[in-house]
């Protein structure tokens, strides 16, 4: 959790930079879709509640109609986004876990029977998924900046660190050419994504395989979730734009995977050019008129959900204490004051804060008189199993703010 001293520390330091107009898969003209003026972090516990709340940066974001692209303006410095107040792990998260396991099916269907010689997880976070990889790599190497000064802490482990992120890694440290490139949500994290592959393509040995794994452009449209665009993900790549970006590098793509319930993701198995016949996309990627008309069913849900809430009587609670919640609050145009308190089920999170919204959390036991109380779902993306909970204490009201889980 993010002491109080650190979140003002952060609040002084203003570090953004553009990154202008062109596309970075197809090198583009980008519309400007969404001016998002004063956008908040996420990621933002503290176990102190601060008297002034840190604001946020001005963000926008951008599309190519061309490779059907979506990309952020703006790149928040990664010491503000990452640093010690960056508190996701992987191994905590049960839709996460399920992810890995989403991950690995990949991997079995296009390598069943293949180990590796050196594995590398890049965006490692708490070595869950290079843990699953144990007997199917001699060498196992993650890349992740939250390790950052923490490499010691491996030292005479099976599994070696570098604390950097992917764009400043210092790969020439590896034990021998990788084979197996790994890449479970992190690849939307950077500024310079095709760079990138193509670096990973230098350095990996010639019959190297890739498995990467993105968030999906077609399904936050098709679901109308604009509260996913926030300043850690800088790409939204559709599934066309991805593959084109493959053809930008020289690879091929072997196949293609939908994870739809987590983020909507997918996933890309390729490998060096090898003129095989290129995958085609699962999905229709979405042009500009209906990434336009998705952003404004969204706002017309966020204003229906404001004005319900402005509605209600009596208690209101928030049931999941979700990182993403600073970002929701402000499409609601709120900073959730209303709210009794939130409540959340993480032992972890009990007495704290956000540091950018004045709301409490705490858990279930401590809440009383829920059968006369509204509760608005503020982990959205937990929605199906706090439903469960919900529907066995009966509140009230039940709010959730899109139309579709």
């Amino acid at each position: 959790m993010t002491r109080h001293k650190e979140s003002k520390d952060i609040s002084n330091t203003q570090q953004v930079v553009c990154l202008g107009d062109p596309c970075v898969i197809c090198g583009g003209a980008t519309e400007k879709v969404w001016g998002l003026a004063n956008l908040p972090l996420t990621d933002t516990f503290t176990k102190e509640k601060l008297d002034v709340p840190f604001d946020g940066f001005d963000q926008a974001f951008r599309f190519c109609n061309d490779c059907r692209h979506g990309q952020l303006e703006s790149v928040v410095s990664p010491k503000i986004l990452y640093g010690g107040n960056y508190c996701f792990r992987t191994s905590a998260s049960p839709t996460a876990r399920k992810g890995t396991e989403f991950f690995f099916s990949v991997l079995n269907r296009v390598a069943p029977d293949r180990t590796f010689n050196c594995a590398i997880d890049l965006g490692c976070n708490d070595l869950f998924l290079l843990d699953q990889l144990a007997g199917r790599a001699r060498h196992r190497v993650g890349v992740d900046p939250i390790w950052k000064g923490k490499e010691h802490e491996r030292d005479g482990d099976d599994v070696q660190v570098i604390g950097a992120g992917l764009e400043e890694a210092n790969l020439d440290r590896l034990p021998e050419k990788p084979d197996l490139i790994v890449c479970r949500h992190t690849l939307e994290h950077l500024a310079h994504p095709v760079d990138v592959i193509q670096r990973l393509l230098d350095v990996a040995a010639e019959d190297a395989l890739f498995i990467f794994e993105v968030p999906g452009l077609e399904a936050l449209v098709n679901r109308h979730r604009f509260d996913q665009v926030f300043h850690q993900h800088l790409q939204y790549f559709s599934q066309q734009s991805f593959l084109r970006m493959l053809t930008k590098v020289d690879a091929s793509a072997l196949h293609l995977s939908l994870n739809y319930h987590d983020w909507g993701a997918f996933a890309v198995a390729f490998v060096r050019a090898d003129g095989r016949e290129p995958v085609s996309p699962l999905s229709e990627a979405p042009d500009i008129e209906r990434v336009q008309s998705s952003l404004e069913i969204f706002r017309a849900m966020m204003d229906t959900t404001r004005r319900s809430l402005d509605s209600l009587e009596g208690p209101v609670f928030g049931y999941g204490a979700a990182q993403m919640l600073p970002v929701l609050a402000y499409h609601l145009k709120s900073d959730m004051s209303f709210l009794d308190a939130v409540i959340d089920d993480d032992p972890e999170k009990e007495g704290a804060h956000y540091w950018n919204l004045p709301v409490r959390i705490v858990p279930l036991g401590q809440v009383s008189g829920l059968a006369d109380a509204s509760v608005l779902i503020t982990a959205v993306d937990g929605a199906q199993p706090i439903l469960e909970r919900l529907f066995r204490h009966r509140p009230k009201h039940i709010i959730y703010p899109f139309h579709t889980i």
